[in-house]
């Protein structure tokens, strides 16, 4: 695919020959028609749509918390969702087929707010997860107002649940309501801060896991 730059010719659209000028986002480009063939895919492009399934089965629960957590970045040539397709493609493990997530790996957020610290998790009663980070104390980048995003997924189920600004970071706690079937079941959780403004986001940190009650 080539890139269209600004020049004598001015603007090109449409299908010349076996050549489309078309453009997408902030970009002009030109393409060549897809050619047909029943060619099989190699073992890597098997491996490739494998590892993308995976982290697109699981990315696809989070659209609208991953439009929040990447939205800050330039998606002048690619969506939220498409960047964050990318970085996490990267937390694929395994062996083909037995290809799997590396939960800790994954990435819902990314910016330049300070982190949370020293994030715990604990379940004493049921289909709730309590959910504590640290008191920064004189930290000047932090606000205690940035919005807290939390995140749990049960594998057992297949299935991710969010909460987001239902606290602040200087709640510095969460009761993190979860669906009663997440009962009984380790559960994957992650926090992250945006400000208030949704203008800026913290990097998506990784608490563990936590058996449910």
């Amino acid at each position: 695919m080539a890139e269209l730059k600004p020049g004598v010719i001015g603007t090109i659209s449409g299908k010349i020959d076996n050549v489309v000028a078309s453009n997408w986002r902030a970009i002009k480009y030109l393409r060549g028609l897809a050619k047909t063939g029943r060619k099989d895919p190699s073992q890597l492009q098997v491996i490739h749509r494998a590892a993308f399934t995976l982290t697109y089965n699981f990315l696809s629960q989070l659209e609208d918390e991953l439009n929040l957590g990447f939205g800050n970045m330039d998606t002048s040539r690619a969506t939220a969702f498409n960047l964050a397709m990318g970085e996490n493609m990267k937390a694929v493990g395994g062996t083909y087929p037995d290809l799997v997530l590396n939960f800790p790996s994954v990435v819902l957020s990314k910016g330049r707010l300070i982190r949370s610290k020293n994030a715990k998790l604990a379940s004493t009663a049921p289909a709730i997860i309590d959910v504590t980070w640290g008191d920064l104390k004189k930290v000047k980048a932090q606000s205690l107002s940035d919005k807290v995003t939390l995140v749990a997924y049960d594998p057992t189920d297949d299935l991710a649940v969010s909460s987001s600004g239902e606290a602040v970071r200087g709640d510095y706690k969460f009761e993190f309501e979860v669906p009663e079937s997440f009962s009984g079941h380790d559960v994957h959780v992650y926090l992250f801060f945006t400000r208030q403004d949704d203008k800026k986001n913290s990097q998506s940190d990784y608490c563990g896991t936590v058996a449910v009650f």
